[in-house]
C-alpha cells in the first residue's frame, strides 16, 4: 500500500511539473525529436502521462528498470549485430 502511495504521488508531481513545463524545454524537446508525421495536437497529453509513467515507477522500482533498460540494450545490440552479419553475407547486385 505504501509503495502504491508513493508511487501515485510521484506519479502526480512528473505529470504535473510536465504539464506546466510543456511550452517550455519539455515541450521543444520533444517536437524537436517527434516526426512530423507522428505529431497531433494531443501530444501533450501522450507524453506528459508517458513521463509521468516512466518517471514515478523508475523511483519507486529504479533497479528493476535499469534490469530492463540493460536487457533492452543487449537485446537491440544483438540484433543490430545479427542485421550486420546478414547482409554482409548477402551479395549485392551490379
Amino acid at each position: 500500500m505504501t509503495v502504491t502511495l508513493i508511487w501515485l504521488i510521484a506519479f502526480a508531481v512528473i505529470l504535473f511539473l510536465s504539464f506546466k513545463n510543456w511550452d517550455g524545454a519539455y515541450g521543444h524537446f520533444i517536437d524537436r525529436r517527434i516526426p512530423k508525421m507522428l505529431r497531433s495536437r494531443d501530444d501533450r497529453w501522450v507524453w506528459c502521462v508517458a513521463l509521468a509513467i516512466v518517471g514515478a515507477t523508475a523511483i519507486v522500482n529504479p533497479v528493476s528498470m535499469l534490469l530492463t533498460l540493460l536487457i533492452l540494450l543487449l537485446v537491440g545490440w544483438v540484433v543490430l549485430k545479427l542485421i550486420g552479419w546478414g547482409m554482409s553475407k548477402t551479395k549485392t547486385r551490379k
